[in-house]
């Protein structure tokens, strides 16, 4: 089926988004929200896709600003939620439709890559560190500060004066230093514990991590586990649940 996808992830601090046709990303492309103008531009030169899905975590004003320059075109977009079950992933949260869009969308991503049972970690402005079983079971997740949430928080609520960034070191002997690896081992840690939790539950030896997100390349150098870095993982599982619908049209008109 020839169909381009406009897929689209308007998260906390960047809305990124892609044409995806014959199992071709075309082009993928992410702004921030400051420059969130720029989608109008970009989406003028394009013709009409067949599908448009989006997650949507961020503010309503972004949302607003993405029915606006979406409106150009005659189609309704797909505004993707929480499923009880979708694309393979059976959703253990209390109330499914209370785990973000982005995080099950990722979760999707992950499984439809691996079919078995991995650690799923989203490090973006906030980290997302989930789990799936052998068999597609999202069995919970944790949510914590990303990187610089924790470097601004840290300045907000101490004396300490923000300065150029430090690097990661073993044994820090300067401020900055201290800091920076200090938010390494805290993200690297909760990886790590999870990581073991998980582990336990399934009585796994090793289980393979999945990592996306704007700073993965900041936290995958000190992940010991078998390690992918997907780009853009929520994008992935948008095509995913894309695709999923399609069929189901095509089925429903035959």
């Amino acid at each position: 089926m020839n169909s381009v996808l406009l897929i689209i992830d308007s998260g906390n601090s960047f809305v990124k988004w892609g044409l995806f046709n014959n199992d071709l990303w075309l082009t993928q492309r992410s702004v921030s929200h400051d420059d969130i103008s720029e989608l109008q531009t970009e989406f003028s030169v394009l013709s009409e896709p067949h599908l448009i899905i989006i997650s949507h975590v961020a503010r309503d004003e972004t949302k607003s600003k993405i029915c606006k320059f979406i409106s150009r075109w005659s189609i309704q977009p797909i505004w993707h939620h929480s499923q009880s079950y979708q694309c393979g992933v059976l959703n253990g949260y209390s109330d499914p439709k209370q785990l973000g869009s982005d995080r099950w969308a990722a979760l999707i991503a992950a499984w439809n890559i691996e079919h078995k049972a991995c650690l799923v970690i989203n490090a973006g402005t906030a980290v997302t560190i989930d789990t799936l079983s052998d068999n597609g079971k999202f069995l919970g997740g944790i949510i914590l500060p990303g990187f610089y949430l924790m470097l601004n928080s840290l300045y907000s609520g101490t004396q300490l004066k923000p300065n150029k960034l430090g690097v990661y070191q073993n044994f820090p002997v300067n401020t900055q230093n201290a800091i920076h690896s200090g938010i390494i081992h805290s993200l690297v840690g909760a990886i790590e514990r999870m990581y073991g939790v998980l582990s336990t539950q399934l009585k796994h030896s090793s289980i393979n991590c999945i990592i996306s997100g704007g700073n993965a390349s900041l936290l995958s150098p000190f992940i010991k586990y078998p390690l992918k870095i997907i780009n853009n993982l929520v994008l992935e599982g948008l095509v995913v649940i894309a695709k999923d619908e399609l069929k189901k049209r095509e089925l429903s008109s035959s």
